[in-house]
């Protein structure tokens, strides 16, 4: 396996954001291996109208509306942008208080814009190969933060550890949530996730809004795939073979008998753990 480059989610200013797509799928293809654009979409379960939300909720509206009015064009130019350089993928945004913000990603360039009201029932609607990704899942249940609750990891099987947001690895992990959001809350930490029996893997994602995909510091995933294709990439994200890192490149692999990072295995007596880790700088722990 080779290790790629991206980042999944990140935002321009085709709905509430700053710079064209264009120049965002140039700079990723500056210094990444695979990207996708994600447009804010839509927020089916958003607050009352009243004259405290009336702000935010047409400020959202007006960013749906941007990318539901361009979105034939916003897809073809992430399509005509995926080749040897740079693999890129469909996606878009949708908020949610009951479920926690998730991105739906798919390798179609026939992904369909589509409004539902649950990560599942978003796939579902999709009609072509798609998965969701769960991020910033470490704000408060019922407002943004994931819910362990309903989360499905047929659905749902990429995790956003790491972004601009912060880490939610756990409340006291490094890279505290910064947002008006809220704080990092333990029911939602990775760690909870974890300690319920779910598998998934990890991802990291810029999640700004200025157009530049994979901006150091911001949160990278990394990917293990046998090589620089979409299919192969999206197999990766699919069995979970990936991680993600806050900033440096760190090259990473943990293997346990016959599986990688990702797998499944049955429970042996005996296990043969291998692993690699290539820093940029020294390692602490």
């Amino acid at each position: 396996m080779k290790t790629y480059w991206g980042d999944l989610h990140n935002h321009c200013g085709i709905t509430y954001g700053y710079g064209s797509q264009a120049n965002a799928l140039r700079r990723a293809a500056d210094h990444l291996d695979f990207c996708a654009v994600t447009g804010h979409a839509m927020w089916p379960d958003i607050m009352e109208r009243n004259p405290e939300t009336a702000f935010t909720i047409d400020f959202h509206e007006v960013g749906f509306k941007k990318l539901r009015d361009h979105w034939e064009e916003v897809r073809a130019e992430v399509a005509a942008a995926n080749g040897d350089k740079l693999v890129t993928f469909q996606a878009y945004e949708m908020h949610s208080s009951l479920y926690g913000d998730h991105h739906i990603v798919s390798p179609s360039d026939d992904l369909p814009l589509v409004y539902r009201d649950s990560p599942a029932a978003l796939r579902e609607a999709a009609g072509v190969p798609a998965l969701t990704v769960g991020h910033h899942i470490g704000y408060t249940p019922g407002y943004r933060g994931i819910n362990w609750d309903l989360y499905d990891e047929t659905v749902t099987p990429l995790i956003e550890v790491c972004s601009k947001h912060g880490c939610a690895m756990s409340e006291t992990a490094p890279f505290a949530y910064y947002h008006n959001m809220g704080p990092r809350d333990t029911r939602n930490t990775v760690y909870e996730g974890l300690r319920r029996g779910y598998h998934f893997g990890f991802v990291g994602s810029t999640d700004h809004h200025a157009g530049y995909p994979g901006s150091y510091g911001d949160g990278k995933l990394a990917a293990l795939a046998e090589e620089k294709t979409r299919a192969a990439l999206w197999n990766a994200f699919l069995s979970r073979h990936t991680y993600a890192v806050t900033g440096d490149r760190i090259a990473c692999t943990l293997n346990v008998n016959d599986g990688m990072m990702g797998d499944i295995l049955p429970l042996t007596a005996r296990r043969k753990i291998e692993w690699f880790v290539s820093g940029g700088y020294d390692i602490d722990k």
